[in-house]
């Protein structure tokens, strides 16, 4: 008697491509959602959302100099998300990103004017691994505190932020104020070439698509060299793997071997070094020296950024690369429109609350559908059996 033959089992996507279409929907319906809730409100001011825009697009892509004042807005905000989101895959919530990375401006400024005559080879790196070397070591206060003695890292990190502004006035009033007695400003020397990081557009001969104003140095393609590096050692590493089994669940660590302190003081000196590179466009390209008008709130900013790409490296460059759109997009109604520049700001918040809303509603369903296909399995081996 011939046996029925046992029906193939459907045929479906691997999980990690059945993840990534939906981290894809996530993002479309976040960014849909965001610009109905924002069209509502620049309706308000009896202005066309379209039009709106379509101005912020058109200031951002038109031009490669528009391109690439978006592309120096992000740089920063990709090393700050980069340093807030590490921490977090450990558990652990780096607030601190702002007071390291300023306390890293001054060992790199303390570099670039102490060593001043050493020759570009040599001064650049100098400069950039003090900057890393300041960073890490005020990252290093909060996280001994934190596992020596419990103190919380939101706690002592805000308090630090504090501190560090504080350091960085004192810094550049004495031991770093500039030797030019006709200045009243408060700032250091001028920085020599050697200490400055060369842009894209002078290594290949650009200057007339990205003009001496737009700031996009090889800071932006270290970015990005960042953000794999990031991926590897958080998702391809035995670092990452104590890294994300810490954050996950601390007590299934501990018993299964991981030095908790000893992976949480690690992943807050990697966050830091990442803080360290947070000022360094500012620092060594757009002013070539460390004054009292330095650019604050890249490390809450990178908080954003990071929330926005899901602490996920290639979220993180494409959040960043958004929210420099949002910057540049500044400009564009300013110029263009009646509408206030703070609406920007409402939308990044109204984008915040549209990826929670989104991000949780796939998640949900794939994680519904899962089951359905769990359950099917089950039940097609049943009656095979």
């Amino acid at each position: 008697m011939a046996v029925a033959a046992t029906p193939a089992p459907a045929r479906r996507l691997p999980a990690w491509a059945q993840a990534g279409l939906g981290q894809a929907l996530a993002l479309g319906l976040a960014l849909a959602l965001a610009a109905l809730v924002g069209g509502v409100i620049i309706s308000l001011y009896h202005e066309s959302p379209l039009a709106v825009y379509a101005t912020i697009w058109r200031f951002s892509t038109e031009r490669p100099s528009d391109i690439g004042r978006v592309l120096e807005n992000a740089t920063p905000l990709i090393y700050s998300a980069l340093a807030v989101a590490v921490a977090f895959k450990a558990g652990m919530f780096n607030i601190g990103v702002e007071g390291q990375y300023l306390v890293g401006m001054v060992t790199a400024a303390a570099a670039a004017v102490t060593f001043d005559s050493l020759p570009a080879p040599v001064l650049l790196p100098l400069v950039v691994l003090a900057a890393m070397a300041g960073s890490m070591i005020w990252a290093a206060i909060p996280a001994v505190l934190k596992v020596k003695t419990g103190a919380h890292e939101v706690v002592t990190t805000i308090m630090l932020n504090g501190v560090a502004i504080s350091f960085l006035a004192w810094a550049i009033l004495h031991p770093l104020r500039t030797t030019d007695t006709g200045l009243v400003d408060l700032r250091t020397d001028i920085f020599p070439d050697a200490a400055m990081f060369p842009t894209i557009a002078h290594t290949f001969g650009l200057e007339e698509q990205l003009p001496e104003s737009v700031y996009l140095t090889w800071l932006f393609p270290l970015a990005l060299v960042a953000c794999v590096l990031v991926w590897f050692l958080l998702f391809r590493s035995r670092l990452g793997y104590e890294v994300r089994a810490v954050g996950s669940s601390a007590g299934s660590a501990q018993a299964g071997g991981i030095s908790i302190g000893a992976t949480q003081i690690k992943i807050f000196l990697i966050s830091g070094a990442l803080a360290g590179f947070v000022g360094l466009n500012q620092l060594l390209r757009d002013k070539g020296f460390l004054g009292s008008n330095y650019e604050a709130g890249l490390g809450f900013a990178g908080i954003t950024v990071a929330f926005l790409g899901r602490n996920h490296p290639a979220g993180i460059a494409v959040a960043a690369v958004l929210i420099g759109m949002l910057k540049r997009g500044q400009d564009a109604l300013a110029l263009e429109t009646s509408i206030p520049v703070e609406i920007l700001i409402i939308l990044q918040g109204v984008l915040i609350l549209s990826v929670v809303i989104a991000y949780e509603i796939v998640n949900r369903r794939i994680a519904r559908r899962r089951q359905h296909e769990v359950r099917a399995e089950e039940t097609a081996l049943e009656e095979a059996a």
